[in-house]
């Protein structure tokens, strides 16, 4: 578990029991906020439209129920203490209500985060105004109110203001320590609109000449406060639709915001942890400075965002990256499939053939995934063709196929993947050649249009015949 690059599939407060004590130097998370919202992704065509699909990424919907109840028992009986009591008193406030849910669902795992840090560690722990009053009465119960370090105000100038109230343009980072013992370097942060000091004097020194007299820059930059402005620093405003970095994932960071918080709080080498990794913004600020990392998300979506987010930032790494979580072998995927179909459906899309998810489907004809790649250019414009494909965890027919080839065609696909768990028949073989074969126009390539593609394949090294394209998951 303390392997470098390491992204783990599965239960975050499950994943942290399996790590020793005192082995991470440094947790920088932003876990769901109790929004009460589904979050997904937009997908756009060619042309910047927004097609009918959507990608559910995660639920930030909490309900009081058996897991909330076990963990609030924890949290009381095997925790106790100061964790114990603030729990009790808390929830005779709120009473076992959604909030209550998502606030034992978030003790629990930091009482974890406690645990695992080393003496020298630090959390920075990313919320909004919705919950971040009660995260810090359990943050501050867990860590104790002498190791709080700061609450950091991330202003930012996206988002639209209500009509009844100010406009709402923060969030809140929680920076905790363990110990007095941890670590700390003081931050620099640029001066406001540096272009406007024009002269410089016999030192090389920047200055500008106001109504006092000479203005200097200080080019070594002002040591960072605790309120963080898209103002005076640009690069941390919320993500532009066009960066560089955008993954599409919802609630995304910017990676610049996060290194400032690695840089601080650890130093080479240092193990950083992200329990709520979604796509991977913390782990990519630790690889860009030389930081160990591990990365766990419940869904496989996001650590196959991950994945490729990694490949395409950091090529020279390519295929250094261990995935746990997900099945190893044949039987491990068959038995995913009996017993999570959505999971199964997911982890094929996403991990197998590297394809868009379609999580959410709207008159889309069955298909789970997408997949384009280009063909050449036509009137000096890049055109594209495109595979969709459908997953089937359990048995299927051959009207399932013949539907399957409706869809293909109704879509306007060039090829299409039919994913399977055990064989078709010769008859559903037979259906699916009538989709005919697929030339590419430029490439010597030519392959089935519809090909009927069994997992156990994929632990054997065979992939489906596809065109080489520009595979994303978001």
């Amino acid at each position: 578990m303390h392997r470098n690059r390491t992204l783990i599939r599965g239960d975050n407060y499950i994943e942290m029991q399996h790590l020793s004590d005192a082995s991470v130097d440094l947790i920088a998370t932003d876990p769901p906020f109790n929004s009460k919202r589904d979050y997904f992704v937009p997908f756009r065509d060619d042309q910047g439209r927004e097609p009918d699909t959507l990608v559910k990424a995660f639920t930030d919907t909490w309900t009081w129920g058996d897991a909330a109840a076990e963990a609030y028992d924890a949290l009381l009986m095997e925790v106790g203490g100061q964790v114990g009591d603030t729990m009790e008193g808390l929830r005779k406030f709120l009473k076992e209500t959604p909030m209550m849910a998502y606030l034992v669902m978030m003790g629990i795992r930091i009482v974890e985060m406690h645990r695992i840090l080393k003496d020298t560690g630090s959390l920075y722990l990313h919320c909004d105004p919705t919950a971040s009053h009660y995260l810090k009465i359990m943050l501050d119960a867990v860590f104790g109110t002498k190791h709080f370090r700061n609450e950091i105000i991330w202003h930012y100038q996206m988002g639209t203001a209500p009509k009844t109230a100010f406009g709402r343009k923060h969030d809140t980072i929680f920076f905790y320590n363990k110990s007095d013992k941890s670590k700390f370097t003081r931050q620099s942060k640029p001066v406001v609109n540096p272009a406007r000091y024009k002269f410089t004097d016999e030192d090389g020194r920047k200055y500008d000449v106001n109504g006092v007299g000479k203005r200097y820059y200080l080019d070594e930059g002002q040591t960072c406060d605790d309120v963080w402005t898209y103002v005076q620093e640009k690069q941390y405003q919320q993500l532009n639709p066009q960066a560089k970095e955008k993954t599409g994932y919802p609630t995304q960071k910017p990676v610049e915001l996060y290194k400032r918080i690695i840089a601080a709080s650890s130093n080479e080498g240092d193990l950083v942890l992200d329990p709520f990794c979604g796509c991977g913004t913390t782990l990519m600020a630790a690889e860009s400075l030389n930081r160990h990392w591990i990365g766990i998300d419940l869904t496989y979506l996001a650590i196959g965002a991950v994945n490729q987010q990694f490949d395409r930032m950091f090529p020279q790494h390519r295929d250094s990256v261990t995935i746990a979580g997900t099945p190893e072998n044949a039987a491990q995927a068959l038995a995913l499939a009996q017993t999570d179909h959505q999971g199964f459906e997911e982890w094929c899309i996403t991990h197998v053939l590297h394809f868009k998810s379609n999580a959410k489907k709207v008159a889309d004809g069955g298909i789970d995934g997408t997949f384009r790649f280009p063909i050449g250019k036509v009137k000096g414009k890049q055109e594209y063709g495109r595979v969709v494909a459908q997953v089937k965890g359990g048995s299927y027919t051959l009207g399932h196929i013949r539907d399957f080839r409706t869809a293909m065609q109704n879509d306007g696909a060039d090829l299409g993947v039919f994913v399977v768990t055990s064989p078709p028949s010769s008859g559903m073989r037979t259906e699916a050649s009538r989709a005919g074969i697929y030339r590419h126009p430029f490439l010597n390539m030519e392959a089935p249009a519809l090909q009927i593609y069994e997992i156990q394949d994929y632990f054997e090294g065979n992939l489906p015949t596809l065109p080489f394209g520009e595979r994303s998951l978001l």
